[in-house]
């Protein structure tokens, strides 16, 4: 009897990964929807934690499930982002993703949580 795989569906692996590692079902689809109501302008950085390979993995799949919106990927070695945080420039940017990675305290009430391990915190659009 041969082994077999299943059907071949678009992003099957990345749905398996995703609900593995976040319990999103359907995340291809539904992460990029949230990236979307982001607005147009502005990339998105995503933190993830140094030398801890799920977190890694889980930042270049959000960044790969985003396009094509602009994308940085910042590793940090400690379990918050204060001080990485600090240079950043509002206006550059449409939210902050965190994989596997605390966010700041002042950034509570502005929390998304997506799935186990992903926090997005929009940045909303500066007036003009």
């Amino acid at each position: 009897m041969e082994n077999q795989v299943g059907p071949i569906e678009v992003n099957r692996s990345i749905d398996a990964y995703l609900r593995v590692l976040t319990r999103i079902e359907n995340g291809s689809e539904k992460l990029p929807e949230v990236f979307q109501r982001l607005g147009r302008t502005g990339r998105l950085i995503i933190f993830t934690r140094d030398e801890n390979a799920q977190s890694e993995f889980l930042g270049m799949m959000v960044g790969y499930v985003s396009w094509p919106r602009e994308v940085q990927l910042i590793k940090v070695s400690t379990p918050t982002v204060e001080k990485e945080l600090a240079g950043v420039d509002p206006a550059s940017i449409a939210g902050l993703v965190f994989c596997s990675v605390n966010p700041p305290a002042q950034l509570v009430g502005q929390r998304h949580r997506l799935g186990s391990s992903i926090v997005l915190v929009p940045v909303p659009e500066a007036a003009p």
